[in-house]
């Protein structure tokens, strides 16, 4: 979900801070100013304490899987959480 999350809020970004692209009928807004306000307002979120976290799901067929899910990284780049959490209301703000 944080990759559409993410796509969204760049959007939000656009149309609040980018200018009238004549030759395509919409805004436009240079990427390396959407990245930076996308990044820069990201809460840095680090990895939860141990570093990892057991997923036990029941299927369709009644089997039981389970697996383990390891995050790795520091606390303004990691596994989980890749460049923090982004907010809406923070980046157009």
């Amino acid at each position: 979900m944080a990759s559409p999350h993410a796509v969204g809020v760049a959007a939000l970004i656009v149309s609040r801070f980018g200018r009238k692209d004549r030759a395509n009928r919409g805004l436009t807004l240079d990427p390396r100013r959407t990245e930076g306000l996308l990044a820069g307002t990201a809460t840095d979120t680090p990895c939860q304490p141990g570093g990892s976290y057991t997923d036990t799901r029941i299927l369709v067929s009644g089997a039981i899987r389970t697996t383990m899910h390891t995050c790795q990284g520091m606390l303004d780049r990691n596994g989980f959480y890749g460049e923090g959490i982004v907010n809406a209301l923070t980046a157009v703000g």
